[in-house]
């Protein structure tokens, strides 16, 4: 079934409305549906389970795909030339499941009380081509039926005007990512307190806020109450003024602060990390960090600490990364988002994150083959993001839908509504 012209792309409901009735979706299962594969019409007779049955030299064979509260499998049963059962013990069957872009699933019959029954799962989407190899006293008997469902064709010009591209799944490089917010703050190691050595009045301030000093100036002068002379409290590392708290005239002692002086070469940046994330965030890893305010300034680190408690007030705990700052731009108090790769592993088949979609089935992308496409479960390993690494269901190689795919599910919506699996 094709759809031969596309005329014009309108939007989504024009496409999609378009795209309507493109999809084949046969609903022969072997659970008692009507057969509508009419190039197989004479081979949907009906056994007394309700499965297909297939007459051959001699012996009859009938086969359904059983899948009420259990994974899908196929049950077959043997009967002689008049219906009357035969022990499954005297047979041998095989099935080969020929399915969509060269997927071949081989599926060997166990004896299991008066049936057959495959020994390994029917997998979804249940569109394929069988090959059914039956052995019965030594006489050789092979029977085949076909079926589609969950499957889309759609002309090339078709294809191009609704923007559906593929891309090839393939070994990718996936780095796990968590985000959370932070702020800039001083590093408390290169962080000066300037207090007096001994009680007495301040007579001279000699910095201002934000004045840079090296280390050995003087920063204030102090004449003590015990012998009444002066003398000057003195920086002890260069810095930058970022706290004036002393006044010329007050009374001041050992404890007072008059000046802090910070080394803003480097900077902390503490960041939150939430109980979900706690022993995946750790020391070493490597983070990004991007001003929330301040388009275009980000900067590359690492993880230097990671808080070993929840603060009982935010439920939280906390890390840390040390920033280079020779240019001043992180400035303490600036809130920041900071990304740290938990995971990074090279995997064997990988997509898109956009060619991933809900079906019935779960987890699923659309495989193409040319301008046709059908529906494909998966099963999801971790993601960037970006792309998301597949675990099963997928082979490197396949050719997998990354634009639009949205607008051949909406189709599948459609024939699911009426498809009785």
């Amino acid at each position: 079934m094709r759809l031969d012209n596309l005329h014009g792309f309108l939007g989504v409901a024009l496409v999609a409305s378009l795209i309507s009735g493109c999809m084949r979706q046969d609903d022969e299962h072997g659970h008692g549906d009507d057969d509508h594969d009419q190039a197989h019409h004479e081979e949907s007779e009906r056994g007394p389970k309700g499965g297909r049955l297939f007459v051959g030299n001699g012996v009859q064979l009938e086969l359904l795909i059983e899948e009420e509260d259990a994974p899908p499998v196929f049950v077959a049963w043997l009967y002689d030339e008049q219906g009357v059962m035969l022990p499954p013990e005297t047979a041998t069957l095989q099935a080969t499941v020929r399915r969509f872009a060269d997927r071949v699933d081989t599926i060997p019959f166990v004896a299991m009380g008066n049936h057959l029954r495959g020994e390994s799962i029917v997998r979804e989407p249940h569109s394929f081509k069988v090959v059914l190899d039956l052995v019965v006293a030594g006489q050789t008997h092979q029977f085949e039926y076909e079926q589609q469902e969950f499957r889309v064709e759609l002309a090339p010009a078709a294809m191009q005007r609704a923007n559906i591209t593929t891309q090839t799944a393939a070994p990718q490089l996936i780095e796990v990512r968590v985000t959370t917010p932070g702020e800039v703050r001083l590093n408390r190691e290169t962080v000066l307190i300037a207090r007096p050595r001994f009680a007495g009045v301040v007579t001279d301030m000699r910095k201002r806020l934000g004045d840079a000093v090296q280390a050995g100036e003087t920063l204030a002068v102090i004449q003590s109450n015990n012998s009444l002379t002066e003398y000057a409290v003195t920086a002890t590392m260069d810095g930058q003024i970022v706290a004036r708290s002393g006044m010329v005239g007050a009374a001041v002692d050992n404890q007072s602060v008059l000046y802090t002086v910070a080394d803003l070469s480097t900077v902390w940046v503490d960041f939150a990390i939430y109980p979900q994330n706690i022993g995946i965030v750790q020391r070493g890893q490597s983070v990004h960090v991007r001003a929330a305010t301040h388009q275009g300034l980000e900067a590359k680190g690492e993880v230097a600490y990671v808080g070993p408690l929840i603060e009982a007030d935010t439920r939280v705990s906390y890390g840390r990364v040390v920033l280079a700052n020779k240019d001043g731009a992180w400035q303490p108090g600036l809130y920041v988002n900071v990304t740290a790769v938990v995971d990074r592993a090279e995997v064997p088949v990988a997509v898109l994150e956009a060619a991933i979609v809900r079906s019935k089935f779960g987890p699923s992308v659309f495989i193409a083959e040319g301008s046709t496409f059908e529906v494909q479960p998966v099963v999801l390993g971790r993601s960037d993001g970006v792309h998301t690494e597949v675990l099963g269901g997928l082979r490197a190689g396949d050719a997998v839908v990354v634009t639009n795919a949205y607008l051949l599910k909406a189709e599948l919506g459609r024939g699911e509504a009426t498809h009785d699996h």
